[in-house]
């Protein structure tokens, strides 16, 4: 259990790190753009679309690792006032629905990004730059089955520090 634990944990960690470093062309893009824009009056067709696809990524990959660190929004109005006890078992509840999402979110987002992968979906939003985004759909199941497994690991050890 212990091996599993720490295989998750460096997954989101690897994970976690590496989408990080899509901050950098990020703000590129959306510099350049604005200074174009600013400067010269040309709006560049391409930077709306991968500012969404860039931010979009870092979001949804990080989000197993912004568990494993516990840096996520937390609401701490109702476990202030309660024991040790109901608040794992808070926890546990709440590592289980996050799991069920991500079960859902993991089979229904992998469906739809094997339907817009055979039909080599375009961007919706119609802009001269109407990239492929097909590629792009695939982050959701794959992130959602990350999110998923860091929520199991979490929720082991809950379990795992109640025993000691």
């Amino acid at each position: 259990m212990n091996k599993f634990i720490q295989a998750v944990d460096g997954l989101s960690e690897y994970s976690g790190r590496i989408v990080a470093y899509l901050i950098i062309p990020l703000i590129l893009t959306i510099v350049y753009s604005t200074l174009i824009r600013f400067f010269f009056n040309i709006v560049v067709d391409w930077a709306f679309e991968m500012s969404m696809f860039m931010n979009g990524i870092m979001v949804m990959v990080g989000g197993a690792y912004t568990l494993k660190y516990k840096a996520h929004v937390r609401v701490d109005v109702i476990t202030h006032y309660l024991g040790p006890a109901m608040n794992r078992r808070l926890d546990i509840l709440s590592f289980v629905i996050i799991i069920a999402v991500c079960l859902v979110l993991t089979y229904f987002g992998g469906k739809a990004a094997w339907a817009s992968t055979l039909r080599l979906e375009y961007s919706s939003l119609q802009t001269p730059f109407n990239p492929q985004i097909w590629w792009y759909k695939w982050f959701i199941p794959f992130s959602a089955s990350l999110l998923a497994l860091q929520a199991l690991v979490e929720c082991m050890r809950t379990i795992k520090s109640k025993d000691q």
